[in-house]
């Protein structure tokens, strides 16, 4: 494409990528724009072990295109394997009718993808334009095989009906090592789950993120259970870009009505959500009792702001968000590659909703 160079991104590409996503939104109901001030390669620290960041730039030094494909180590098929997570897609509205994005994904299989490699990545189900885009096969993109559906909850502070003989508190460093085997334990159950090493927190993957805040749930006299809350403000935001027009002229109603059912209520445009993101939760036995205790604990320590909690809609623990107030959103869990089989897999999924 005449004008337009493709490359990897480096830190000095940083104000360039910004502006690029302050151009683009994601969603249609509801546009959510992020933000990733100071320095967007710390986010893509915590998304991933191994950044891959590649953008397009026309002549005058402004971001056409971005597409991150960093490599990260993930549980699959009874083992351990580095794979690649695709995300941060965006490209400039100017250039949405160009053949960029097909460039770009060829550009990757030629340069960055290994003979027979397959990735990861998710799609908002509310993104329907990109979801028939990217599963087209149009113009050399890869195939996007479906791989599982993806829940998030949206959750305001509130009361939650838990089992009192599952205390919960704040972590300590002397209770790494269970954390590490509760978490292990959990992650051996799912596909796909990060492999984590709690004695890491305070590096550039867990920034911002101390032992202080995770929660702990204690059963039988015995580490069971843990959730971290993580909030990302820091490195990386949400913030409201715009409504359809359906939800604009509903949102006043919506709003008056979460004032008495004590729901999440819609911020105006511009507004940067309150968010802290659950990350590493993991129950043993998969007991959604234990989740139940840890986000009663947690919604009751929100003060203003949501906690985001997200997970495959075939997870046992899924049980402990039913009947709490809040937002449910969907989203579609692909597996991305040109050739060959992607890794065997089988229900449930892990994703770190804080590392998306």
């Amino acid at each position: 494409m005449v004008g337009l160079t493709i490359r990897p991104a480096g830190p000095e590409d940083h104000a360039a990528l910004e502006d690029l996503f302050r151009a683009t939104s994601m969603g249609s109901s509801i546009r959510l724009n992020i933000e990733r001030d100071p320095d967007y390669f710390a986010g893509a620290r915590v998304q991933a072990d191994q950044p891959c960041v590649w953008a397009a730039f026309d002549e005058s030094g402004r971001a056409a295109g971005l597409l991150s494909a960093g490599k990260r180590r993930v549980r699959v098929g009874g083992g351990e394997r580095d794979m690649r997570y695709l995300c941060d897609l965006r490209i400039h509205r100017d250039w949405q009718r160009s053949t960029l994005l097909a460039r770009g994904f060829r550009l990757l299989k030629r340069e960055v993808f290994a003979p027979g490699e397959w990735a990861q990545t998710l799609v908002l189900e509310d993104n329907v334009r990109a979801i028939e885009l990217l599963s087209s096969r149009r113009a050399g993109l890869p195939e996007y095989r479906p791989a599982g559906t993806y829940l998030t909850w949206l959750l305001p502070s509130q009361a939650v009906a838990a089992d009192p003989a599952i205390p919960v508190r704040r972590a300590r460093r002397t209770d790494l090592p269970d954390m590490q085997r509760v978490y292990a334990a959990a992650a051996r159950r799912r596909s796909f789950a990060p492999v984590l090493d709690f004695n890491d927190l305070g590096g550039p993957a867990w920034r911002d993120l101390a032992i202080e805040g995770f929660l702990i749930a204690e059963k039988d006299g015995r580490i069971s259970g843990m959730l971290g809350l993580w909030d990302q403000t820091a490195f990386q935001r949400l913030r409201i870009a715009g409504y359809s027009q359906a939800l604009s002229l509903l949102r006043p109603l919506w709003n008056a009505g979460t004032l008495i059912s004590g729901g999440v209520p819609l911020p105006k445009p511009g507004d940067a959500l309150p968010l802290r993101k659950a990350t590493a939760v993991a129950c043993e036995s998969d007991d959604p009792a234990i989740l139940r205790a840890l986000l009663g604990r947690a919604l009751q320590d929100a003060d203003d702001k949501l906690l985001l909690v997200g997970m495959s809609a075939a997870d046992p623990l899924a049980a402990a968000l039913q009947g709490l107030r809040g937002r449910q959103d969907q989203g579609r869990h692909f597996l991305v590659g040109w050739e060959g089989e992607p890794p065997a897999w089988q229900e449930p999924f892990a994703f770190d909703v804080a590392r998306i």
